[in-house]
């Protein structure tokens, strides 16, 4: 289960010849040294960047570890220079699915599958906002197989249902959120069905590993 008290934004920045005309962004594994601190990135399309000068979060506190970010880089034509870290939530697939009959809608935006097939990335829209006490609630989010079929090929079909729960955070604005769901469990060949409640219906999102 992921428990979010804060969005994972995904910024925008204009291009040409402003101060962000070389910046990007990507989904990376990011990887940290003896001292927790980040050191290489791999992204999405297999690419690896070296961190020079090391980037230290304060989210990271495992050394010689991999997390799931979205970094921030300028991208000039003889290096990569590193700007920032952000840790993106991974939600870890059940095999049962004992809690479908609480599922609070969200905000769908996209899903895709990584190019290096190792993540299916979801953009949602989530409703937040601040009550007046002393512990804020945390909404979360997990996904579980809800479905499988064995097809004439021999590969598997899989419905993954994403789980979302509100558990009492006020729904008083919209907060740009990137989730990732991990492809470990899976094979070459299967079929992926992400299915995702919304405040306008149920959504399905295909992908074949």
């Amino acid at each position: 289960m992921v428990l979010l008290f804060a969005a994972c934004t995904h910024e925008a920045y204009e291009s040409g010849d402003s101060k962000y005309s070389y910046l990007r962004s990507d989904f990376v594994e990011a990887t940290t040294n003896a001292a927790a601190t980040f050191v290489m990135a791999e992204t999405d399309d297999g690419e690896k960047i070296v961190l020079a000068p090391p980037l230290k979060t304060k989210w990271a506190t495992s050394p010689d570890s991999t997390y799931r970010a979205l970094l921030y880089y300028n991208r000039f034509s003889d290096r990569k220079e590193p700007i920032s870290l952000v840790q993106i939530p991974v939600l870890k697939v059940q095999q049962t699915n004992d809690n479908a009959t609480t599922i609070d809608p969200v905000g769908f935006t996209s899903a895709w599958l990584a190019k290096n097939k190792r993540y299916i990335n979801l953009e949602l829209a989530l409703k937040t906002g601040e009550v007046k006490a002393e512990k804020q609630p945390l909404q979360s989010l997990e996904a579980a197989v809800i479905a499988q079929k064995v097809m004439e090929n021999g590969a598997t079909k899989y419905e993954i249902q994403l789980l979302h729960k509100q558990k009492g955070v006020p729904e008083y604005y919209t907060t740009r959120t990137f989730v990732s769901i991990p492809t470990t469990l899976f094979h070459a060949n299967d079929s992926i069905e992400v299915v995702v409640k919304t405040y306008n219906g149920t959504i399905k999102k295909g992908f074949r590993l």
